[in-house]
């Protein structure tokens, strides 16, 4: 205490001239109405600078939060979605009754013939083979084996996937698949050349199988190829400094629609799994 009380004695010089400043800034700021203003406009930005900053630094720290929190309102919506789908129609075996969960992806692939993705849940999480893959955009692709905590993703490229697809506009069906070639296109094949088929219109799932649900996004059509007789090709292109070479065949009289992906599949974080609560009984009654 008596260290305190040397401290002021050594510094009342000091001490009484901030004092006395202080006083007399009071006595300016409120009774010139100008400096007032200026004052209280500059202890304003001030204020909101370092409240914007905090704000900023906040919201990256939370961004795993709040990311957590969209894919799970995601989820929850999908699923009541589907529910009020197979409210309207309980009975077709076309609408059968889907559940999403979501996932992280771990792992993908983007440089071979045959891509694959591997996402954080497996058996436990009641994963098993052949359950579709999409993102917030559009399709993914399918898994095709399970641990019990991952499970393997054959990746939309990939050669040996094959997707029962739609155009939306017109109802024609077709299959979809990878010619090994753009990392951002699809081949829809099977159709045949009397469908109006346009430049721009959406491609959807067809619903033909217990995969994906009818209606799920996949692309647009950016080009339509058309070959008057079946006339198989072949086109050499390197990826990672090797020559890889995919087999593109054409069919008479069907279009070959070239179909720009929604989905980035370069930049892959949050996806769905659809699990079919009917896949045992659709298996049994097709045998």
């Amino acid at each position: 205490m008596q260290q305190f009380i040397d401290f002021i004695i050594r510094k009342k010089n000091v001490l009484v001239y901030f004092l006395l400043l202080s006083f007399s800034l009071s006595l300016i700021f409120k009774t010139n109405f100008f400096q007032n203003s200026k004052i209280i406009v500059f202890s304003n930005s001030t204020a909101n600078y370092f409240n914007e900053v905090f704000n900023n630094l906040n919201g990256y720290f939370n961004l795993k939060r709040v990311n957590s929190e969209l894919a799970n309102e995601n989820l929850f919506l999908k699923n009541q979605l589907e529910n009020l789908i197979n409210k309207k129609q309980l009975d077709s075996l076309d609408n059968a009754i889907f559940k999403y969960q979501n996932a992280k992806v771990i792992s993908n692939s983007l440089s071979s013939f045959k891509n694959y993705l591997i996402i954080d849940k497996g058996l436990k999480h009641g994963l098993e083979n052949e359950m579709g893959i999409i993102s917030s955009k559009g399709i993914v692709g399918i898994i095709n084996y399970t641990t019990k905590n991952y499970s393997s993703v054959m990746s939309v490229l990939n050669i040996d996937t094959k997707i029962n697809a739609k155009v939306k506009r017109t109802s024609h069906f077709g299959t979809l698949e990878w010619d090994g070639l753009s990392g951002e296109n699809l081949l829809l094949n099977d159709i045949p050349e009397t469908a109006e088929i346009k430049v721009g219109d959406s491609i959807i799932t067809g619903g033909m199988s217990l995969i994906f649900p009818e209606g799920i996004n996949i692309g647009v059509v950016s080009e339509i190829i058309k070959q008057k007789k079946r006339n198989d090709t072949t086109a050499n292109f390197v990826i990672n400094n090797q020559v890889k070479i995919a087999k593109i065949q054409f069919k008479e009289n069907y279009l070959n629609i070239v179909v720009k992906l929604h989905t980035d599949m370069n930049n892959l974080n949050i996806v769905y799994v659809i699990e079919s609560l009917n896949k045992e009984e659709f298996k049994n009654i097709k045998k």
